[in-house]
């Protein structure tokens, strides 16, 4: 049984390997195609940061290709122990269907071990440091996040919308002034700047000030007249690009351990009243009981504005249920494996492409399944832990009644 198990085995995890490494570079052909271009045209990033952006995603679709790849390998090594006979060989000799399939559902449990730490800690890591690449390679070029018909909103106290961008000159620049929570500004020292024309200047890495020249500007300034102020003809523009200091609330760039470290957060500083906390740095900073007292009143202060801002109710449902999501999504293995034999033997005596085929569907349903509960995650209660395991009870009361149905062909 020892040699049957090690024959099946081979052959899985050969094809298996083959299979995520051909759909590994599918998806990494994808979002190659989506981000060179930000990151090689736009960005001027040099091929260091498109190496490490290769890498991430790399380790991220493994989360995709693992189960893919293994559900092709048992599709394809067991579609061809069918078609050759080997299987009714095998099961002339007493062995049962769901003895033939251990091969596979041992390999199944180690993958899905293996999905469940990828899901926890490399593809949230990779995620992150995709993200955190795009906007690095941007924040070293400034002049790049201008572009047309886009808003450009990774700014201080500002957002500006470029209609059109020829090089370094603009065509029909808005500028909008935010308050402190990047929100537009309803009573500010203006309501906006509109200009035809515009040109970009020099960028000062020690200050990360950017220098614009408008011409043919007008300024819109309700406060006291009501109209907007002449236009003109030319007029300078400072623009200060800070380094983003905080790290956006996404459940799925956060590992397990640091989502603990924000729910436990948010609850701690949920109680805390913002001008409580000001009134407590700015007491220690005029009369300091010990030298760091206001710098941890400060810090403290940070903290609640973050959690308090970046962080909502929606994000905190989305942490409480990441975990449950990516146990969930890391059984697929499991899942396919079960499925995957009974749906090869069916076509033992027609072609095996009947069997492949056809688990490709059941995947992309089982697949769309997931996607189509994790939409419950925006909901309280125990829905969305009972639902985020419902694609596997299904899929695997489906692989029992395909066991069966196989059995009673004989």
């Amino acid at each position: 049984m020892k040699t049957l198990d090690r024959y099946i085995l081979r052959q899985l995890v050969s094809i298996t390997l083959l299979g995520v490494v051909s759909l590994t570079l599918l998806m990494l052909l994808g979002q190659l195609f989506k981000e060179l271009h930000t990151l090689l045209v736009e960005s001027g990033a040099p091929p260091r940061i498109v190496v490490e952006f290769i890498c991430h995603v790399t380790a991220y679709s493994l989360t995709f290709t693992l189960p893919w790849g293994f559900l092709t390998a048992v599709l394809l090594v067991y579609g061809r122990l069918a078609a050759d006979n080997e299987l009714s060989s095998m099961r002339m000799a007493g062995l049962s269907l769901w003895r033939l399939s251990a091969p596979a559902i041992g390999l199944g449990v180690v993958l899905s071990a293996l999905c469940y730490y990828i899901n926890i800690e490399v593809a949230p890591r990779g995620k992150e440091a995709m993200s955190d690449l795009v906007v690095r390679s941007a924040m070293d070029n400034p002049r790049n996040l201008l572009r047309s018909s886009q808003s450009a909103t990774r700014l201080d106290k500002v957002q500006l919308f470029i209609e059109q961008r020829e090089g370094d000159d603009l065509k029909g620049l808005h500028v909008y002034p935010l308050t402190e929570n990047n929100e537009l500004a309803a009573h500010g020292d203006f309501d906006a700047i509109h200009a035809q024309t515009a040109s970009i200047g020099e960028f000062d890495k020690s200050t990360r000030i950017l220098h614009l020249t408008l011409h043919n500007a007008t300024i819109e300034f309700s406060k006291e007249t009501g109209t907007n102020l002449p236009v003109i003809s030319s007029m300078p523009l400072q623009i200060h690009i800070p380094i983003r200091s905080y790290r956006k609330p996404k459940a799925n760039r956060f590992t397990n351990a640091e989502i603990e470290v924000a729910l436990l957060h948010k609850a701690l500083t949920l109680p805390l009243d913002a001008a409580d906390l000001s009134r407590l740095e700015r007491a220690a900073i005029a009369a300091p009981a010990f030298p760091c007292a206001a710098k941890l009143w400060a810090e403290v202060r940070k903290d609640e504005d973050y959690y308090r801002v970046h962080v909502d109710d929606n994000d905190c449902t989305a942490f409480r249920t990441e975990g449950t999501h990516r146990a969930s999504f890391a059984c697929a293995c499991i899942v396919f494996s079960l499925i995957g034999v009974p749906l090869a033997v069916t076509a033992r005596r027609r072609d095996t492409s009947t069997g492949f085929v056809l688990g490709i569907l059941v995947a992309a349903a089982y697949f769309m399944a997931l996607v189509f509960c994790d939409l419950s995650r925006k909901s309280d209660g125990m829905a969305p832990y009972i639902l985020l395991w419902l694609p596997n009870v299904l899929g695997i009361a489906f692989a029992v009644w395909q066991h069966q149905k196989a059995k009673m062909r004989g």
